[in-house]
């Protein structure tokens, strides 16, 4: 009997090795999906536990919206995924966002730029259309069809609040914190 248990246990340890073992599909193979309805952007592994995206004056932070009193508009979001934009709408009672309330980042700029919401000071150079998920992780996808995920935080003057920021392939990351930014707490 015991020598039964040992080989299936060793059995049922190879088979979780070799699926885990293998990759998932490689990148060239990224099938494009939407999430369904209305959803929240998360970070995980700056905290404990995934930390909630938030609007503040037109840029993108992470944290707790009522503990950033720094701004004259602040509020939680919904968002919705639709033909490679991400639009977004306010939660909080007696903010409104604009209808065409968009995600942005400014991928081609040769420096760390802070990724924000469409309005009345959209960088000229912001792109608003060319998101993809891979599974619950969102990407930009540029012109020739490559991914980057090349989010970063950088805490704020405010315990436990990030501003979230996007530094583009070769650009240097120091002094900001990887960011993984996921649609599912």
């Amino acid at each position: 009997m015991k020598t039964s248990l040992a080989i299936s246990a060793f059995s049922a340890l190879a088979a979780v090795t070799s699926v885990t073992a293998s990759p998932l599909r490689p990148l060239g193979e990224v099938v494009k999906r939407s999430p369904d309805g209305n959803f929240t952007l998360y970070d995980y592994g700056v905290t404990a536990s995934p930390i909630k995206l938030f609007y503040a004056d037109g840029l993108a932070y992470f944290g707790t919206a009522s503990d950033w009193t720094s701004g004259s508009v602040v509020t939680d979001v919904t968002m919705t995924f639709s033909d490679g934009e991400i639009s977004t709408e306010a939660l909080t009672d007696g903010v409104t966002l604009p209808d065409d309330t968009l995600l942005y980042i400014r991928p081609n700029d040769d420096a760390v730029t802070e990724v924000g919401f469409t309005g009345d000071s959209t960088p000229s150079d912001a792109v608003t259309d060319k998101w993809i998920w891979y599974g619950a992780w969102l990407m930009y996808e540029d012109d020739s069809g490559e991914l980057f995920d090349t989010f970063y935080v950088k805490e704020t003057d405010v315990s436990g609040v990030w501003q979230l920021y996007w530094v583009p392939s070769g650009v240097s990351s120091s002094g900001y914190t990887d960011a993984n930014v996921r649609d599912i707490a």
